[in-house]
């Protein structure tokens, strides 16, 4: 019983771990190269209205503009 509540939780654990994690500089500038290439702008996603999940480039997108936020 507890391994499944550890499997469970693991996902959550993990994606936590994502956002806590500083950017390293190649992000940074992979986030930098993306802004000056195409802009941040984050687009709306009709699948995500629908409740199909989130579009993985908007989730980079917005990414994306957390870091350059935070690197400023």
């Amino acid at each position: 019983m507890k391994t499944c509540i550890f499997v469970a939780a693991a996902p959550i654990m993990f994606l936590a771990a994502c956002v806590t994690t500083p950017p390293t500089s190649a992000q940074i500038e992979s986030c930098r190269a993306m802004e000056g290439q195409m802009g941040l702008q984050t687009l709306h996603d009709h699948n995500e209205m629908k409740g199909q999940g989130r579009n993985p480039m908007n989730l980079s997108h917005e990414r994306c503009q957390q870091i350059l936020h935070d690197a400023q």
